[in-house]
């Protein structure tokens, strides 16, 4: 299958968390990412066209987090519970900017 993503998609290792800024509550983890979105493995209900403030936590970064805004695209929830979710980044720092790329870049490349 040929790959048509603009952007490379990388898995950071276990132990990331995904928190909710406006709540402070972690809601998930990241299953992979990309220099323009996430893939979030959640509990929480999270449906197309929510708008979220996220911190990111990914042990490649510690102690750094990555702060965004981010809409999710997709969910597909699952008879387990949990639900995988497509977010796309649509608000972004130009120093988490570059924090995600270099991250994506290191992982893609170990």
């Amino acid at each position: 299958m040929v790959e048509k993503r603009a952007h490379i998609r990388v898995h950071p290792g276990t132990g990331s968390q995904v928190s909710n800024v406006m709540t402070d509550v972690v809601i998930g983890r990241v299953v992979d990412i990309s220099e323009n979105g996430f893939l979030l493995s959640t509990r929480e209900v999270v449906k197309p066209g929510m708008i979220l403030q996220l911190s990111v936590k990914l042990k490649e970064l510690a102690p750094k987090t990555i702060e965004m805004g981010a809409e999710c695209i997709w969910s597909d929830h699952q008879d387990s519970g949990l639900t995988f979710a497509g977010f796309q980044i649509i608000d972004i720092s130009e120093t988490d900017t570059q924090l995600l790329v270099k991250l994506v870049q290191q992982l893609a490349t170990d």
